[in-house]
């Protein structure tokens, strides 16, 4: 492929920075405006106007040092002071050499699906995951609660601990064996579900 031509290209800089119109790149796209830190090639801010269906009408900030957005002084307080909005696609904030934080007063999570399908939180660690609140940790689900630990279940309440059910069944190992003919008073659902685990 022959290397772009755009005659209407312009360029302004100094020793410090440069901002250019229509500038080509080194992957034979245009774009509309580049401004760039001259004494850092890796730093700049590029408006992309062609490439593939991903680069064009894209937009890139490269920093080699620290990133700021600082907003939100003069805001009002029903209004956001930073709002950040994929519009198509996912939102992905990605530290493969460091934490991902999130702070605030208060923090929300909310997922809303449009079908069966949508409208989950998924959160997976390779090592732990630690709730801690200084006072209550409440969880509801209108179907099911499962707990699965390939070990042990702890539940301790040190000062008191209530457990309450409609109906209530609990099976041991011992009456969940294939061997075994189950708990005194005949084999229950639960007892059957275990069995088909095992």
């Amino acid at each position: 492929m022959a290397d772009k031509i755009n005659y209407d290209s312009y360029r302004l800089g100094t020793k410090d920075g440069e901002l250019q119109f229509g500038s080509i790149t080194d992957g034979n796209c245009i774009d509309a405006i580049l401004l760039r830190n001259a004494m850092n090639y890796r730093h700049y801010i590029e408006m992309c106007r062609t490439g593939d269906e991903e680069r064009k009408d894209s937009t890139t900030i490269r920093s080699t040092g620290t990133c700021n957005i600082r907003a939100g002084d003069n805001a009002r307080k029903s209004a956001p002071g930073v709002y950040i909005e994929a519009v198509s696609g996912d939102l992905v904030l990605n530290a493969p050499s460091g934490k991902v934080r999130i702070m605030g007063v208060d923090i929300e999570l909310t997922a809303e699906g449009y079908n069966g399908q949508t409208g989950n939180v998924n959160i997976s660690a390779n090592e732990k995951i630690i709730l801690d609140a200084g006072q209550i940790v409440d969880i509801k689900a209108k179907v099911n609660v499962k707990i699965t630990s390939e070990k042990t279940v702890d539940i301790i309440g040190k000062a008191v601990l209530n457990i309450f059910g409609g109906m209530i069944d609990a099976a041991d190992g011992a009456a969940i064996s294939k061997t075994s003919l189950g708990s005194k008073g005949g084999i229950s659902d639960n007892e059957l579900r275990m069995k088909a685990q095992l």
